[in-house]
């Protein structure tokens, strides 16, 4: 674990910022202004326009795109995605409501994470969503900065966001090892890529804790490169072998995630239905179904409605639910999630 003087370092500095933004639109032949000028889309006036992506965060390479994050004072405004060749290169244009942003990055820091009375699907996406937009902000360039704005961003460049992704990344690593247990038996394959890509979760919560703090996964061996990590990037190209018999496979990348995590104690596994689930009750069994697309009979008819957000069972992770549930799971008909568990909930 790192110290915090350590932590604050995870964000490159203006200087490091500008060097890599000047490179990358010098081999374009693009000023700089001219990607400032894409931040008015007609949405409002930015308040904070953020130059981001992999180009900032240093891995960037002759195919990238550029990310331009954009805040705007706009209530009716939610997501505003626009994709730009105006200057040969592809400028993708996020626009956001900037109070949307401003709460939602809040609410990352409010109350302690996972807990029982909030995981869950939405609430495990909403989550993810909120930590890469407030990490693209923070790892990138600010080209509009008004008043208090340019303050904002500037409390985003510390410690707590590096701790918050490294948490993210080791709690999700958790989350999939105990997936690829539950669908080994029945859908082997599938285990294996649950198992591979949670080997990749606790590498990039490796990657975090080293101070690359960049969120998204699929850069986790260009962090480790960054970091000299060869003993990370030795288990990378070890976990992603072919896998040749998933019943070894997924027991030896399980492993990997043990060694690199530790185990998953004191979080609980937590089981609510996934989005689109319907429920109908027939004497002694219940059919499932989601979207109306399939279906899983269950031979119990105490399971709570499809549109509840009941817990349909937790306990200990590395523990397994009863095994009339197990088709469900298999099924893709309920959600899998970590949590602290409450007091008020029973474990």
């Amino acid at each position: 674990m790192q110290t915090t003087s350590e932590r604050a370092d995870a964000f490159p500095d203006p200087a490091t910022l500008e060097h890599r933004l000047d490179s990358f639109l010098e081999q374009r032949g693009i000023r700089r202004d001219a990607v400032r000028q894409e931040a008015d889309q007609g949405m409002g006036s930015p308040a904070l326009a953020v130059a981001a992506g992999s180009v900032l965060a240093g891995f960037g390479n002759h195919r990238s795109d550029l990310d331009l994050f954009v805040l705007v004072e706009n209530d009716r405004l939610t997501r505003f995605p626009i994709q730009s060749h105006e200057h040969g290169t592809l400028i993708d244009v996020n626009i956001r409501r900037a109070s949307a942003v401003r709460e939602t990055t809040a609410a990352l820091r409010a109350e302690p994470w996972p807990r029982f009375a909030s995981v869950g699907e939405p609430g495990w996406n909403h989550r993810r969503r909120a930590i890469n937009t407030a990490n693209r902000l923070a790892l990138g360039l600010p080209l509009v900065a008004a008043q208090p704005w340019d303050a904002w961003y500037a409390a985003l460049r510390r410690p707590w966001l590096a701790d918050l992704v490294e948490q993210w990344w080791a709690v999700e690593a958790h989350r999939l090892a105990q997936a690829s247990r539950w669908l080994l038996g029945a859908r082997p394959m599938a285990a294996a890529a649950r198992a591979r890509e949670a080997v990749v979760a606790a590498l990039n919560a490796r990657a975090a804790a080293g101070g690359q703090v960049y969120f998204p996964a699929k850069w986790v061996g260009e962090k480790l490169k960054a970091l000299d990590d060869t003993e990370g990037l030795a288990v990378l190209r070890d976990a992603l072998a072919p896998p040749l018999d998933p019943r070894e496979r997924v027991p030896h990348c399980l492993g990997l995630v043990e060694r690199l995590l530790g185990d998953a104690a004191p979080l609980h596994a937590v089981l609510r239905w996934s989005t689109g689930i319907s429920t109908t009750v027939l004497d002694d069994r219940t059919v499932v179904d989601r979207w109306q697309l399939r279906a899983v009979e269950v031979l119990r008819s105490d399971l709570p409605p499809g549109d509840s957000d009941a817990v349909l069972w937790s306990g200990p992770a590395g523990s397994a639910p009863p095994d009339d549930l197990l088709p469900l799971f298999a099924g893709d008909m309920v959600w899998l999630g970590l949590a602290h568990p409450d007091p008020e909930v029973p474990a």
